[in-house]
């Protein structure tokens, strides 16, 4: 009994304030003129005690004993602030703003500009991080043309993204696939849905940049972070409940060079603080509509690897439109918060697509009139907890669900939603300067190959005065091409406990638990006319023609001239509603179309339940003034069903197929911090990493194409991909805010996965190709991360107003694939990413160019060298400038892709394209306001 006694009373001695001996908190919060301040070192004088402040600029410093203290506040940038402070017994003291102004920053230093602010809040949290981390702000993001959440991090070192329609969509760390990096908001990872990927990275063009107030990107991760990041995590932090009265708007006009039409966006920011300040509340609102245009040639190559038995001559015009909504609120307890929130964002992209597909093997010129409308929807809703037990311990807890959808919109009709495509042909068009290279098919062939045509110039092979003739054009098919995506976090849950021992040592426990759902279906229909019933098909020259958008200057990148001799097409509306009205004159071809129930269309039919549970400890010992230590472990369980359907093909039949893959994942992980002194820092981390397997690589069933004779198969046995990872980094801070950084690091990869390949039978065809993903044996991965960001006042006075920001991560990288007797690099890694960007900024003024450059990657592997796909090398230019005209008003102009700076995919050799696009240069003009 008197065990238990004593027991019960230690427990009450470390959760009850009121018993304490002399010991008290103080909270407060770091802020300038213009806004709070994250990243400030706030220190106890004569004592090892700190704390940095958090994105809202506030900190706690719990534990102290009663007295008087004098507290110093570092903020790089900034004079060192100190103010005297008392502790009382057993209480919390709020103390007020600690407010750093414009006269306490250094002599040289008179104003600080939105550049520099940008730079100042992003060095600060970098340099105060426990981890290997880059971070960009609101102002870092609002002085670049990013306008949504995958470009405002392609110019943070090891950062690149992947583009769609000139737009950023996929994000990726250190080169690697995009999917083998974790892309989260406020620490949870989204659900994925998009209307060709299968995989679990989160295409993040819906979500516009303006709701964004800070961007982390982890290189090394932590335990309480999610570890299924080989890559990195890239977390994108939403604005919160405000701390003051905030009212800020932004309007712009602009107009893309390839698009008609003229582009507009707005954004609103309203905040304020109500009952007595315990209760704070922001709502932002997004807008963004513009006209795009994209002119692009995809060469598709035939059996023999490099003749091109089709041109496809593509010219793309549409309307997009981003809408994006944050709500939040957050209500002051007496001994913690609690607060809720909202997300909304949605991509509605109505795209007009006319295609000229010359094929050279069957003599043939066929005209797609493609009509479509495409929606990206997310939507999620977040309530929280923080409670304080004491002044050393805190308990935080999250409730969240999260959805995401891609769908078709009402194209052609509300019954038929889908991408709708009418082809019409032109048969026996007699081309010319074709070969037959023991194939059997006429072909074009590159220079590369011994061929005729350049890269950039491939001929139509048209005879000479040839023209497509509309009344020799007649309807071949109508396609419904039918894609529908639904992810869901049904509950994410997570709870995290923080205990400050003493003033060295602080150790936090959490469990984390997501439900996961997510449903994804494809038909691919195609639909011939009756011509038994109805007579003759109808030809082109049935509709009224005209010019495709754009037509006086398609590809005028490309040195060759595709216009001439293209036909003039109909209205996509016209043919919307011709299909409408006679849908009855049409017959579904089954061995065309892509069908669950001819086996053709398993692999992309299927459903997915899936449970994420983890439980982490942790603990960050402060040895000295200059060493500091963070090690953990998080365990994690993974269970996934997936169902889906098998095709039988002795019975000629479909069964419902269900496959599980459950497995755990332990993940240790060591940060080492020294800080030689307040401006260098070296860094080391150990830390085990994985990835899950993509949701279409789990499934049961496959999809079989018919024009390829080729089958895309699932494998549910997939084992998930883990990474043993080594980070090594040194960091040096100047005090006119700017930083050099240099590190390497290193992966040892384990069970990567690759698409296999082979030939057989299915479905009484032979010589199918058989597509399938396999573990691979180990691979590995290494590279180098240099940075330096400064402004030129160091080489003279007259020159501070200037500065630079440039980065540069080399890698290298080796995995061994069955099918290959040479290693090769890991799919989607690229040797290079850089930045460089030259800035002006004196707080009334400000101009900044920016140079972004992403390395060439192999897309997908083939059976050599030469039948690789790779994404091409890609270096964009942009500008932004900005005058503020008096302390509410700032107006910008953003100019992006100032080089016109094709897409491209080749296969082999740049020689050798698979696709060139061309986005043109996109501006904006507008004016920020603040009330």
């Amino acid at each position: 009994m008197k065990k238990l006694t004593q027991i019960a009373a230690a427990v009450l001695l470390t959760t009850s304030p009121s018993l304490y001996a002399a010991t008290g908190k103080l909270v407060g919060v770091v802020k300038d003129p213009q806004s709070n301040l994250s990243g400030a070192v706030i220190s106890v004088k004569g004592q090892d005690v700190s704390t940095v402040s958090d994105y809202r600029g506030r900190f706690e410093l719990p534990k102290l004993e009663a007295g008087r203290y004098t507290l110093v506040v570092k903020y790089m940038g900034y004079q060192e602030t100190e103010l005297q402070v008392e502790v009382i017994d057993g209480k919390v003291t709020t103390l007020s703003p600690i407010l750093l102004n414009q006269q306490q920053t250094m002599e040289e230093v008179v104003t600080v500009g939105q550049i520099f602010r940008g730079a100042m809040a992003a060095a600060n949290n970098q340099k105060n991080a426990s981890n290997i981390k880059s971070i960009i702000s609101a102002d870092g993001i609002g002085k670049l043309p990013d306008r949504n959440a995958a470009e405002a991090v392609q110019r943070i070192p090891g950062v690149s993204i992947e583009r769609d329609q000139g737009e950023g969509r996929f994000v990726a760390v250190r080169g690697l696939p995009s999917q083998w990096s974790s892309a989260s908001i406020n620490g949870n990872r989204l659900p994925t849905a998009e209307e060709e990927t299968t995989s679990r990275a989160t295409a993040f063009d819906f979500f516009p940049s303006e709701l964004i107030e800070f961007v982390e990107v982890s290189k090394a991760i932590t335990p309480d972070m999610e570890g299924d990041a080989i890559g990195g995590n890239v977390n994108f932090v939403t604005k919160k409940g405000a701390d003051d009265f905030i009212l800020k708007t932004n309007f712009a006009v602009g107009q893309n060079e390839l698009a008609d039409g003229t582009n507009y966006s707005a954004n609103v920011v309203y905040g304020d603080r109500l009952l007595d300040d315990k209760l704070g509340f922001i709502i932002n609102a997004t807008a963004w509509q513009r006209d795009w245009a994209t002119d692009n040639y995809e060469p598709r190559r035939g059996n023999d690897g490099l003749g091109i038995y089709r041109l496809e001559l593509r010219d793309y015009t549409g309307t997009r439109e981003t809408y994006g909504l944050n709500g939040s609120l957050e209500y002051q307890l007496e001994n913690g918060t609690l607060s809720a929130s909202a997300l909304y964002g949605t991509l509605i992209d109505d795209e007009t697509h006319y295609k000229h597909r010359l094929r050279f093997d069957k003599d043939r010129a066929e005209l797609q009139h493609i009509r479509n409308e495409l929606i990206t929807e997310m939507q999620g809703f977040e309530i929280a907890g923080e409670h304080d037990f004491g002044f050393d311990k805190t308990l935080s807890w999250q409730l969240a669900t999260y959805e995401n959808e891609f769908r078709y919109g009402d194209k052609p009709n509300s019954e038929d939603n889908s991408y709708f495509v009418a082809r019409f042909d032109q048969k026996n068009v007699g081309y010319v300067g074709l070969e037959d290279r023991d194939t059997g098919k006429n072909y074009a062939y590159n220079q590369v190959d011994g061929g005729s045509d350049p890269w950039n110039a491939i001929s139509n092979h048209f005879p000479s005065g040839f023209t497509l003739d509309p009344s020799k054009t007649g309807l071949s098919w109508v396609e419904l091409y039918k894609v529908y995506v639904n992810e869901k976090d049904r509950l994410v849950a997570n709870a995290d406990f923080d205990w400050q021992y003493n003033n060295q040592l602080a150790v936090k426990l959490g469990a984390k638990y997501r439900d996961k759902v997510r449903k994804a279906d494809f038909a691919d229909e195609f639909y011939a006319w009756d011509s038994e019933q109805f007579g003759a098909a109808p030809t082109l020259a049935d509709f009224a023609l005209s010019d495709q958008p754009g037509r006086s200057d398609y590809l005028s990148e490309a040195k060759f001239d595709y216009r001439t001799q293209l036909s003039q097409v109909a209205s996509t509306d016209a043919l919307a509603q011709f299909w409408t009205q006679n849908r009855n004159k049409f017959k579904l071809d089954v061995g065309e179309s892509a069908l669950i129930s001819n086996g053709g269309a398993l692999g992309r039919n299927f459903d997915v339940e899936e449970t994420h549970a983890s439980l982490y400890g942790m603990a960050t010992y402060q040895a000295s003034d200059n060493w500091e230590v963070l090690g953990g472990l998080r365990v994690t369980r993974t269970d996934t069903e997936v169902s889906g359907y098998t095709y039988l093909a002795d019975e000629d039949k479909v069964v419902d197929t269900t496959n599980s893959n459950d497995y755990w994942s332990i993940l240790p992980a060591l940060h080492v911090t020294y800080r030689a002194n307040d401006d260098t820092n070296y860094r080391i981390a150990l830390t085990r990493t994985f990835a899950r397997p993509d949701f279409g690589s789990l499934t049961p069933g496959a999809t079989y194409l018919e024009q390829d004779n080729q089958l895309n198969s699932g494998n549910p046995a997939l084992d998930p991909t883990y990474s043993n990872n080594l980070d090594l980094m040194v960091e040096h801070y100047f005090d006119r805010v700017g930083l050099v950084s240099a590190g390497v690091f290193y992966k040892d990869i384990q069970d990567p996965i690759f698409q296999a390949t082979s030939v057989g039978n299915y479905n009484n065809k032979q010589g199918v190709t058989i597509i399938r993903p396999e573990n691979g044996d180990s691979a590995w991965l290494a590279g180098i991360e240099l940075a330096f960001n400064r402004d030129l006042g160091f080489i003279s006075d007259s020159l501070s107003n200037f500065g630079v920001m440039t980065n540069a991560t080399f890698m290298d990288s080796e995995m061994q694939i069955p099918e290959r007797t040479e290693k090769v690099a890991i799919p989607r890694q690229a040797n290079e990413l850089y930045n460089f960007t030259l800035y002006y900024d004196d707080t009334r003024f400000a101009a900044r160019i920016a140079l972004n450059h992403k390395g060439a990657y192999i897309e997908e592997h083939g059976g050599d060298s030469q039948s690789d796909s790779y994404y091409g090398a890609n270096t964009s230019v942009d500008f932004t400038t900005s005058y503020q005209l008096n302390e509410q008003t700032l107006v910008y102009l953003e100019l992006s892709n100032l080089t016109n700076e094709a897409l491209q995919y080749y296969q082999g050799e740049q020689g050798r394209p698979l696709q060139v696009e061309y986005y043109g240069i996109r501006g904006m003009v507008g004016i920020n306001y603040q009330f």
